[in-house]
């Protein structure tokens, strides 16, 4: 399960650093370089929108991960069943990570935005029981094909 949490902690770094990148950028073209009343009262919302946007961009390449990895698990793991366990247990853990990752760096970007809210958490646990499912469902497969 290890190599599995491995992969997602390389596309947790990645989407993170761009979820900072996008929320640096929004933060600069909406707030600070704008000018005008409507700044005060629309930027913050742009901010968000874009921090979310990013968020549900890394929830929904999760479950895509958690089939692919399961996929090559299915394929070189002699033992069926531990490549299943493995593929369920890392693309549960690994969304896990990744979302906190675009979450707390997409805020760390723009010091106006945070997405933890209870909606957040509750879309995250999905993706994680989503990913976790893709993963088992891809580890059949590679299994079977193998």
């Amino acid at each position: 399960m290890v190599g599995v949490v491995i992969v997602y902690v390389g596309v947790s770094l990645a989407a993170g650093a761009v979820a900072f990148a996008g929320a640096r950028l929004a933060h600069t073209r909406f707030l600070s370089a704008a000018t005008g009343n409507a700044v005060a009262e629309l930027g913050p919302v742009f901010v968000e929108t874009v921090l979310v946007a990013l968020a549900v961009t890394a929830l929904v390449v999760a479950p895509v991960l958690g089939i692919v990895v399961g996929l090559v698990l299915g394929r070189g793991v002699f033992d069926p069943g531990r490549s299943i366990a493995t593929a369920v247990g890392g693309g549960f853990l690994g969304t896990l990570l990744l979302g906190a990752t675009v979450a707390t760096l997409g805020a760390a970007g723009s010091p106006i935005g945070s997405i933890w809210t209870r909606s957040f958490l509750v879309a995250l646990a999905v993706a994680a029981v989503a990913s976790a499912v893709a993963g088992g469902i891809g580890a059949v497969v590679g299994a079977r094909a193998g």
